[in-house]
């Protein structure tokens, strides 16, 4: 089983509630593959356990990270 933890800061609640909704759809039916996401008061903490290759654990993790990173973005121009 191969494991990671992504923990994202983020100014309040309000967005690390939207950051762990913004990949919930992804989540969804895929084989082999655990991503739980939790918002916290400064924080979003991702936990993701996968039974499969390394390479496709890396690649469902770059895309995780890629999605993130672009919910966080449009979320930061939409509070500003």
């Amino acid at each position: 089983m191969i494991r990671a933890q992504i923990k994202i800061s983020t100014p309040n609640r309000a967005t690390s509630r939207s950051l762990v909704a913004s990949v919930q759809p992804d989540n969804l039916n895929m084989k082999g593959l655990n991503v739980k996401g939790k918002a916290l008061d400064r924080t979003a903490f991702f936990s993701l356990e996968f039974g499969g290759k390394i390479e496709t654990f890396i690649s469902t993790l770059d895309d995780l990270l890629r999605c993130l990173q672009a919910a966080k973005e449009t979320l930061e121009k939409v509070s500003n």
